[in-house]
Order: C-alpha cells, then sequence, then structure tokens
C-alpha cells in the first residue's frame, strides 16, 4: 500500500513538472468556426479533438470527433485530457460543461456570432485563449480588409435584392431560412434582404411559400454536397432566379459558420446577386 502511495505521489509530480516546464496546452474544438480559427491561425497542432461540426479543412478528419456541439458527453471530453475546451454558447449540455470544469478542465463558451465584426472579434478571442494575440489581430486585419471590400462593392450597387435562402440536410430535411437567421445575417452583411417574410428561424420548406417569395436570387447551404436534389423541388425550380441561373449552393459551415471563410461566402452571396435593372424589372 505504502508503495502504491509513492507511486501516485511520483506519477503527480511528473504531471505538475510537465506543467510547469511550459508545455503546449491540449485543446478540443466543439464549434465547427472555432476550429477553422484554430487552424487559420496555424495552432492545430495544439488540436487534441473536435466536435462532429468540424468538418473543415480536411485534416480535422483525422482528429478524434467528441460528440455533437449541443450534445457533448463528459467522458468522451475528458478522456482526450484537454486543458482547454473552446466552443459556443450552444454547447450543451451545460450539467457536462460544469463536470469538465469542475474535473480541471478550462471551458470557454464564445458568444455567438451574427456580424462581421463580430466574427472578427470571435478570432481574437481564440487567439487571446491560445497565446498569440498578435497572430489573430493579423488575421483579423486580412480578413477586414476583405469584408470591407465586398460591402463597399454592396452597397454601390444600390438596391437590396430578394433572397430565397434554403437550408438542405438532406431531402427529407429542406428548411426555409427566416428573421433571426445566421443566413439573414449573411444577406444582411451584403445589403442583401430576406425573400421570406413572417417566419422565424428555420421552418420546414412549403412549396407555396417557396413560389410566393418571387426571389432575385436563390441560395442554398448544403451540410454535405449533394444533399438538395432540384429534382424533387419543382418549385424552387421554377422561379426565375434558378432559370436565370441566379443561384448557389454551397457549404453550409462557410455560409452559416461566420468563421474565416466569411469573406468567401459574402463574395458567393454577392456573385449571384443580379444588378439593379435586373431587381427593377423583376418588381415592375
Amino acid at each position: 500500500m505504502k508503495s502504491r502511495v509513492v507511486a501516485l505521489f511520483l506519477l503527480a509530480t511528473v504531471f505538475v513538472s510537465s506543467a510547469q516546464a511550459g508545455d503546449p496546452p491540449r485543446v478540443v474544438t466543439a464549434d465547427g468556426a472555432i476550429t477553422e480559427i484554430v487552424y487559420r491561425l496555424g495552432l492545430e497542432s495544439l488540436l487534441v479533438g473536435v466536435d462532429t461540426t468540424s468538418g473543415y479543412p480536411e485534416q480535422t478528419e483525422s482528429l478524434p470527433k467528441v460528440g455533437y456541439l449541443r450534445a457533448l458527453p463528459f467522458e468522451g471530453v475528458l478522456a482526450l485530457k484537454p486543458d482547454l475546451l473552446i466552443t459556443s454558447e450552444q454547447a450543451a449540455p451545460q450539467e457536462n460543461l460544469d463536470r469538465l470544469a469542475r474535473a480541471g478542465v478550462q471551458v470557454e463558451r464564445l458568444p455567438s456570432v451574427r456580424t462581421p465584426k463580430a466574427a472578427l472579434e470571435r478570432i481574437e478571442s481564440v487567439g487571446s485563449l491560445l497565446g498569440n494575440e498578435a497572430r489573430a489581430a493579423r488575421l483579423a486585419a486580412e480578413l477586414r480588409s476583405k469584408i470591407n471590400r465586398i460591402q463597399k462593392a454592396s452597397s454601390a450597387r444600390g438596391n437590396e435584392p430578394k433572397v430565397l435562402f434554403i437550408l438542405a440536410a438532406g431531402n427529407h430535411s429542406v428548411m426555409l431560412a427566416g428573421e433571426g437567421t445566421a443566413a439573414s445575417a449573411l444577406l444582411d452583411s451584403v445589403d442583401a434582404v430576406n425573400a421570406v417574410s413572417g417566419i422565424q428561424g428555420y421552418k420546414p420548406a412549403n412549396r407555396e411559400a417557396i413560389l410566393a417569395s418571387q426571389p432575385d436570387a436563390i441560395v442554398i447551404a448544403e451540410s454535405t454536397p449533394g444533399q438538395f436534389e432540384i429534382r424533387s423541388w419543382p418549385e424552387v425550380e421554377r422561379l426565375e432566379a434558378w432559370q436565370n441561373g441566379r443561384r448557389l449552393v454551397a457549404d453550409s459551415m462557410m455560409l452559416l459558420g461566420f468563421g474565416p471563410r466569411l469573406p468567401d461566402a459574402m463574395a458567393a452571396v454577392n456573385s449571384v446577386l443580379p444588378a439593379p435593372s435586373d431587381v427593377a424589372a423583376n418588381d415592375s
């Protein structure tokens, strides 16, 4: 018994000495956009695990998956022996987050992001948590410059085209994006408006609402490539915007994550928006 106590004491001493030696922290991220930030900062060597919303970049596939952001398992996260869990306020259940904190894991929940300004602030927050404020400031400045150029071009357009925004997670889970969503926030960032009025949040796609929306452009966010099958949605295919090629089908995390790819998302949406003369013709 005495020898076992001595062994445990020596083991604890090794862990303390290791921490004092300044070993890099073991980090788990549970939010796809936050994971992307870590990679864009070049700090991915700190990652020991990610959640299932973290599928970009491809290198995330080699990391252990701890579960879904909104259902994080206590044992699954703790098994990776993280020093730090960086997640968002969508993370749940609260009980497991509290248990992780009591087990010695530093749990950081960052606010939801719905504006370019907040997206850049989140990058700086992640950089600060990982001890690299300077690198985060440089990345934020680079993205801010791109965002400003895109917004200047959007403002110069001088119109507010209507956009039908569809979220597709398979043909049986096709949703229309209403107000108060990241989709609507993305449209706001490029001076476009939501073509679906009177809807809050994401609602199952309504074929009548699709036809009534009469959008100037259509954006479809797919959880995985190919999940939206246009042959199953003739109402979308009949829309003039679809027939005229004013449509975008892209990765949902890029479009809705408000992460480091936000300038790409804004530019992609901007690229399918019509000129003011086209919008005027549609409204007449």
